[in-house]
């Protein structure tokens, strides 16, 4: 190739130097942001001067809107992300109510709307409606229950189907983005690495906020605080897109959706200090996380739950879950019990992680052609497993009101009158296995359940399916401690579950300060504190000792081969190589001046699409085997510039355009020429290297600098350049050649399962 622009060195394109693995299957889906050259580079593309300044108004307004407009802009997403978690919660508990009963006076309304004006609601004041006052708002005639021969359980079954059908049907035709979890995008999105646009636009955010309750309300074991992520995230994309515009930068809106995620956590919870604790530790891991970015999250966690308290979806005045008061203090004696919840949670965390991975595998090889299908059969075994037990029937929510709740010694004082408050030592033997092996068979359950919903064709999150989990197992291991080891009365069962939550939680997310953070802000047990944090360092030992050192959002990045650069990524197998090993020397180069029909004829070559970014080097009066880097230029600029420039009327052949001269364009020159200058898209100062420079140097370099590239020079001379996903490529390629596949998936074990699938299938068929 000659003229204005060249190759250097020889071979294929780049991105075919390494194997394509599956950890790196979906780098080609994300845009590596170049925070060095893009720090001041609106997205919107727009360069030069946006505003005229010739009106004295004009200039007064921008001025104001300057000073005002970050403020203007948190509180807005704020109270939009707390309207949105009112509505849900409200539209869950609606819909989850009309599969037991409805409102007598209007079935319009759910069960703390329906039973709020009544003086059996005024004494006790309580986020959750209690058994008793469910009881005596059911006697009152008040909330009607379906109790006629088996029409409970038809509408429980046909409500749960209808549900997940028209969620799943919501994602596939509407917002395929508006699926899963979310946290897991929006962390690699954070980071550097821009994701689709769909995945945070205004389709997906109205999906998400439908279909999210009508999947809770499904009955499914999933819940809602990981789209709560996503949908917040969708707000601050949304807004700031429509608010801030030019003016918006990629590191400005990275802080944005930071702020906006914690604030899905905070309003999902209750828990505000959780959120921006969540922001910090989970989102914010693979970027810097400025001052600026946590005053931000802590305003838009306030205003969101702020804004929800004022909505009051619970009727209650609070937005605390789980109120909980435990009169009783913590033994020293219960230490080795609660060793015991973070080995469970620390186990959870491993196993549940494992299994949904490789069912993730499964779900992608054999039913990724049936993703309706397979949530509907999902919801019908969830739900008619469900229908027979207590704890798995209820609303998860509403199920660990129940278990966290301490039983008091006189039942007529308590808000509660389950049975799980009327055993002790004198309860006969065959109804305390009643309810232990209810509350067993609930933890297997809805772990099972978790590990085959997580990653349907729905929303969903497995934050609180997985405390749901922890609580049942607490509880009945608080059961054996009260019945065979320190009698009734002497600890305190419902803090057993409060402390399997915790542990659960830690387990699958691998968070610890966030997780004790919640838990605290979500039922006020401040008395715990020091057993909540035993509890989750044990957890946390747990899943470190097993070689478990990620949550599972961070697992389902390398399983879906996702880039991220992250500052425990680079393994000690890297420490040999060096730039050499992994730069590309097949790099097409652009002259720090250029004919714009050259310039052009590159830009909008098909066959030149995959390149993303040029090197700029000097023009060389003859053609030599050096040539020298002055700048690097990406080509999104380059198009964003071609078409804002009024360039329709020059000759392309005769117009030059130049990477570094700063000129006001067109001008003319006294050969009659026209030039251009593109200085300002321009990064003239790219990070350069020598070919012997580490690996971990490198790493490094992309990880505090944030550049995309790194050009590779000798001698003053360019070599080759190295990108973000080149040093992720080779990382994890390498790492595969060496110690195998990170995640082994049976296949032999998946066609059997399979065939068992299909034969069912065929049966059937053939009824039919």
């Amino acid at each position: 190739m000659s003229g204005a622009y060249s190759r250097l060195g020889k071979g294929d394109d780049g991105r075919n130097r390494f194997e394509n693995i599956a950890e790196t299957q979906n780098f080609d889906s994300f845009v590596t942001i170049d925070l060095v050259s893009e720090e001041n580079t609106p997205i919107s593309g727009k360069y030069g001067d946006r505003y005229d300044f010739g009106v004295r108004f004009r200039r007064l307004r921008k001025l104001i809107w300057d000073r005002c407009s970050t403020v203007v802009t948190l509180t807005l997403i704020a109270v939009t992300i707390g309207c949105i978690a009112g509505f849900l919660q409200i539209f869950t508990e609606t819909l989850v109510n009309w599969k037991t009963g409805y409102c007598a006076r209007n079935w319009l309304l759910n069960k703390s709307f329906c039973c709020v004006e009544k003086e059996v609601l005024s004494s006790q004041k309580s986020p959750l409606l209690t058994k008793r006052q469910e009881m005596e708002c059911v006697n009152n005639g008040l909330w009607a229950t379906w109790s006629f021969g088996p029409l409970p359980f038809l509408i429980f079954f046909s409500l749960s189907v209808l549900f997940a059908l028209v969620s799943t049907l919501l994602v596939k035709h509407v917002a395929p983005m508006a699926t899963g979890s979310g946290i897991t995008e929006i962390k690699v999105w954070v980071s550097g690495f821009k994701y689709k646009d769909e995945f945070l636009n205004l389709s997906t955010l109205v999906v998400k906020s439908i279909a999210l309750p009508l999947t809770i309300s499904s009955g499914l074991s999933v819940g809602k605080e990981g789209p709560s992520v996503h949908y917040a995230a969708c707000c601050g994309y949304v807004i700031t897109s429509w608010l801030l515009r030019d003016a918006l930068t990629f590191n400005k809106q990275a802080d944005y959706l930071t702020a906006a995620s914690g604030a899905g956590v905070a309003v999902a919870f209750g828990s505000p200090i959780g959120g921006v604790l969540f922001g910090l530790e989970e989102i914010a891991t693979a970027r810097e996380y400025t001052a600026s970015a946590l005053w931000k999250s802590f305003y838009v966690a306030l205003g969101a739950v702020a804004t929800l308290e004022y909505i009051n979806p619970f009727r209650s005045g609070k937005i605390v879950l789980f109120n909980v008061t435990y009169d009783k203090d913590w033994r020293v004696q219960e230490i080795p019990v609660f060793i015991i919840l973070g080995i469970f949670g620390g186990l959870y965390g491993k196993l549940v992680s494992k299994w949904n991975i490789n069912y993730v595998h499964f779900r992608k090889t054999y039913l990724s052609k049936w993703p309706v299908q397979e949530v509907l059969v999902l919801v019908i075994i969830t739900s008619s497993i469900s229908y027979f037990n207590e704890f798995l029937k209820l609303d998860m929510t509403e199920s660990m009101g129940i278990l966290f709740h301490e039983c008091q010694t006189n039942d007529n004082s308590s808000a509660f009158t389950h049975r799980l408050c009327q055993l002790d030592e004198n309860t006969h033997m065959v109804s305390f296995l009643r309810v232990f092996c209810s509350l067993v068979i609930a933890t297997v359950v809805r772990a099972i359940l978790v590990v085959v919903s997580y990653g349907a064709k729905v929303p969903a999150g497995i934050f609180v399916p997985s405390m749901a989990i922890g609580a049942t197992f607490g509880r009945a291991l608080s059961l054996l401690v009260e019945r065979f080891v320190s009698g009734a009365g002497v600890i305190t069962p419902g803090a057993y579950a409060f402390l399997g939550a915790a542990a659960t939680l830690c387990g699958i997310t691998n968070l610890t300060l966030t997780v004790v953070v919640i838990m605290f802000e979500l039922t006020g047990a401040f008395i715990y504190i020091l057993p909540t944090m035993l509890v989750v360092a044990v957890t946390r030992m747990v899943l470190s000792s097993s070689g478990t050192a990620a949550g599972i959002a961070d697992q389902m990045i390398l399983v879906n081969g996702f880039p991220i650069l992250e500052e425990d990524d680079l393994g000690e197998f890297m420490s040999e190589y060096t730039a050499r090993d992994i730069m590309a020397e097949d790099l097409i180069t652009i002259n720090d001046d250029i004919y714009l029909s050259e310039l052009e004829s590159l830009i909008y070559d098909t066959s030149q699409k995959s390149v993303n970014g040029y090197p700029i080097v000097q023009n060389q009066s003859e053609e030599t085997s050096g040539k020298k880097c002055v700048g690097y230029v990406l080509r999104r600029h380059l198009i964003t510039k071609l078409r804002v420039s009024e360039t329709s009327s020059l000759d392309s052949n005769l117009t030059l355009v130049s990477f570094t001269r700063n000129l006001p364009p067109p001008t003319p020159d006294v050969a009659g020429q026209s030039l251009l200058s593109f200085k300002d898209i321009a990064n003239p100062y790219p990070v350069t290297v020598k070919p012997e420079v580490l690996t971990s140097s490198l790493f490094r370099m992309f990880r505090k600098l944030g550049c995309k590239a790194i050009m590779v020079e000798e001698c003053d001379v360019l070599k080759g350049l190295i990108t973000k996903k080149d040093i992720l490529r080779f990382e994890r390629t390498k790492r595969e050649e060496i110690f195998g596949p990170r995640y082994r998936f049976n296949a032999s074990f998946d066609q059997k399962l399979w065939s068992i699938v299909e034969r069912i299938i065929q049966r059937f068929s053939y009824a039919e």
